[in-house]
């Protein structure tokens, strides 16, 4: 019974049942059907009328496909309904009484509401509306006091709008379509006094952040912010060869390090110390060895040299044996001879290397004194191109920043007016596409009756559409004519001139909007003047790099800005800096520094031109140009090039206390080698003294053996004689 529609689980009088279910069936099948289906249900109480319903019997009976029969045919009685349904009928009445009944007591909360959210998600801080009345019959709209807050400075207003009225075409509306004769702003003031703080709340000031960073990165990803980023890194690279490359032509210490990268004598002296270390490790404790034999040999030789004949009583054989001493310490000369020689040599062999290296070393010397002398003559003025931006190229990274801060605004506008020119691409399109069908349903023609051809003037009005815009206050004016979704139908495009100072800042200008279908004239057209602007940059808005000043200046500017589709724009900027103050800080060398600082300090006018411009097929240009660049390049050399004389005469000076110091270092590891040398050879001079010692104290000797020997004989002679005589 549960699978079964609740519409034949239920029981049903004769009367009910005729109404509810046979009365609702128009197949003679499902009639016939249903009805073999009903039977009538006992009933306990015989006072009441007879009860139909499905016995359970045949509900056990019915297959997969009856049930699936029973569901459709349900569904078929369900969908019968009465002629009229009064439910509905009465919340259909209902509603299209409320809608011009709610329609007139918030159609005012409703526009202020509108104006509110569109306005601080513009401008980022607080709008307050005072009053909005929205007449329809009158066809009007006025709003009384507008103030949008400032969002750097929340307890001031940014703008103060007195008034706007609005006088609309009540037909067109009628036709959903808004064409305004005139719109009218009075009563503008900027910087007026808070009663409170204009700053948004948290939730909605990171909503706002939130959409303002995708805008941003979808402008990043732009062609032309990929082109601005590659320019950046060019106009750095370039300011820092304009400015820090300048100063080290001359800069002492750059010049110093330069020429010492050139030089022989310091790699040599390097060479040498890393060298002579070695050999004086390898021959030190030489001459203390040999000289330790020569000492020893020195006490004998010192013996035999105070040999005392007298001592020996002129006893010959004494003296024969002091001669064989004699004889032995000549072996013993010989051998410590032999050693001190034999080292000698050795280390001479290894002192023709060294004295190779202190032969070049000295040379060095000299080439490296000649080549300082030459280098430093060859100074003789500041190398600066006339063409070098000195000024004008700190500006270029400047303008970067400033084409990249607004380009994301700037391409969202665009955005919205190309949408505007793709949907009146697509309306005739569109109408045309609907004229084709049409005529492919149409397979028989009619001949006209003749009679009067009649014709149409076709409708050329905007859905949105502000003939003309007028608005004025103590320190604004604003002038505007058709300001419209759909140029292509009152071919003619958007003109605003505005003039309006804001915070001590003269802004006027002329804007020229033109989305038509084939216009040659640029998308944007915009004459832009601004005055009284506080310049102030501070050094490190170029880099970290040496002599790049700050300025401090009034600045006026007036530029025509061309934006064609595609990214494509052109700039043309005249920019005008009066009281101008440039300051620098102190960077290496000091007496440039100074020149430096004095040259930009006389600088206070300066006319610079921007020309640049980006194009898919071209890219990205960007041009500065100011007269500055000449008068301060022409002050610099002149300045610089008499400080010339003594940057030479310190640099030869510091060059050849380098040279000298570096030869110095080098030669100075000779003397050990030198102390060496004096020490071996003085051990084989003490052995040659020795041999010499010896041989005049053997040749005594022996003069003393011959001469007691003779005495001897002689003596011995006279005894014999004695003996025979």
């Amino acid at each position: 019974m549960k699978k079964l529609p609740s519409i034949f689980r239920k029981k049903y009088t004769e009367k009910n049942l005729e109404k509810k279910i046979y009365k609702k069936l128009f197949v003679p099948d499902d009639k016939k059907y249903i009805k073999s289906l009903f039977a009538k249900v006992e009933q306990t109480d015989k006072n009441k009328s007879a009860v139909y319903a499905i016995p359970a019997e045949k509900t056990a009976a019915l297959t997969k496909k009856d049930f699936k029969r029973l569901k459709s045919i349900a569904k078929q009685i369900k969908k019968q309904k009465g002629r009229i349904n009064f439910v509905p009928l009465i919340a259909a009445i209902s509603f299209l009484v409320a809608i011009p009944v709610c329609f007139a007591i918030f159609k005012n909360v409703i526009i202020k509401k509108a104006i509110t959210t569109v306005c601080e998600n513009i401008f980022e801080a607080r709008c307050d509306i005072q009053k909005v009345d929205f007449k329809f019959f009158d066809s009007s709209l006025k709003i009384k006091k507008i103030e949008i807050a400032n969002k750097n400075d929340v307890m001031k207003n940014l703008v103060d709008i007195g008034s706007v009225s609005i006088d609309f075409d009540l037909k067109q509306l009628l036709k959903k379509r808004f064409v305004a004769d005139e719109l009218s702003v009075l009563d503008v003031l900027t910087g007026t006094e808070r009663k409170y703080s204009g700053e948004l709340p948290p939730k909605k000031i990171k909503k706002i952040k939130k959409n303002k960073e995708k805008i941003q990165k979808q402008a990043s990803q732009s062609k032309f912010a990929i082109a601005l980023g590659e320019k950046k890194s060019v106009a750095s690279s370039s300011l820092q060869e304009n400015i820090s490359g300048l100063f080290n032509q001359i800069n002492p210490q750059n010049l110093m390090e330069t020429y010492y990268a050139k030089l022989q004598t310091p790699n040599l002296s390097t060479d040498v110390q890393n060298k002579v270390p070695e050999l004086v490790e390898k021959w030190q404790s030489k001459p203390a060895e040999v000289q330790k034999s020569v000492d020893d040999l020195q006490k004998s030789v010192n013996e035999i040299m105070a040999f005392d004949y007298n001592s020996v009583q002129n006893n010959p054989l004494k003296i024969k044996e002091f001669l064989e001493t004699i004889d032995a310490a000549y072996k013993n000369i010989e051998k410590a001879k032999k050693e001190a020689t034999g080292t000698l040599n050795s280390f001479n062999a290894d002192m023709a290397q060294v004295d190779s290296m202190r032969k070049t070393i000295q040379n060095a010397v000299n080439h490296d004194l000649n080549f300082a002398n030459t280098e430093i003559a060859k100074i003789t003025s500041l190398s600066i191109s006339d063409g070098t931006n000195l000024i004008s190229g700190m500006f270029e990274k400047v303008a970067c920043d400033v084409l990249g801060k607004y380009y994301p605004y700037a391409q969202t506008g665009v955005n919205y007016l190309l949408n505007l020119k793709s949907k009146q691409q697509t309306q005739p399109a569109k109408q045309k596409s609907e004229n084709t069908k049409k005529a492919k349903k149409q397979k028989y023609s009619i001949k006209r009756a003749p009679g009067r051809d009649i014709f149409y003037r076709s409708d050329k009005t905007p859905s949105f559409w502000i003939k003309k815009m007028a608005g004025s206050g103590a320190n604004f004016f604003v002038n505007a004519t058709n300001i419209a979704n759909n140029q292509e139908l009152i071919n003619e495009p958007a003109k605003i001139d505005f003039n309006l100072e804001l915070y001590d800042l003269q802004h006027t200008g002329t804007f020229v909007v033109d989305f038509r279908l084939g216009t040659t004239e640029p998308l944007v057209l915009a004459d832009y003047n601004v005055k009284n602007v506080q310049l102030n940059i501070p050094a490190n808005t170029f880099g970290e790099y040496p002599g790049v000043p700050s300025f401090d200046s009034d600045c006026a500017i007036n530029a025509i800005i061309k934006i064609f589709e595609n990214e494509d724009f052109s700039i043309e900027a005249n920019t005008l800096l009066k009281n101008l103050k440039i300051s620098t800080v102190p960077f290496e060398p000091d007496y440039a520094s100074k020149i430096y600082a004095n040259v930009m300090g006389k600088v206070n006018t300066v006319n610079a031109k921007l020309l640049g411009g980006f194009s898919e097929s071209q890219g990205l240009k960007l041009n500065i140009a100011s007269d500055a660049d000449s008068q301060v390049i022409k002050a610099l050399k002149k300045e610089m090039e008499a400080e010339l004389s003594g940057v030479k005469e310190n640099l030869k000076k510091e060059l050849t206390k380098k040279i000298n110091e570096a030869g110095g270092n080098a030669l100075g590891q000779f003397a050990s080698l030198d102390e060496i040398k004096k020490q071996l050879s003085g051990s084989v001079a003490s052995t040659n003294a020795f041999e010499k010692q010896l041989n005049q104290k053997k040749a005594e000797a022996e003069k003393q053996l011959k001469s007691k020997a003779a005495d001897s004989a002689k003596k011995e002679l006279q005894n014999q004689l004695k003996k025979l005589f």
